[in-house]
């Protein structure tokens, strides 16, 4: 999605102005996006926020 709209992860970073380090574990899937953050990506993709996020319950399973 980043490329189709013209952004390497670097300018990407800029644009929702967050650290580059954070915006590649967000996009690689390692990291979760505060809501703040998720609502920016989504407004600078232009795209709906349910479109690339999932709500998901976190596994509190003990160990």
């Amino acid at each position: 999605m980043l490329l189709k709209n013209g952004y390497s992860k670097a300018d990407f970073a800029k644009k929702i102005d967050l650290s580059k380090a954070m915006t590649i574990q967000i996009t690689n899937g390692d990291r979760c996006p505060s809501p703040k953050i998720a609502k920016r990506i989504a407004e600078v993709l232009n795209v709906e926020w349910d479109d690339i996020f999932v709500i998901e319950k976190p596994n509190n399973t003990a160990s």
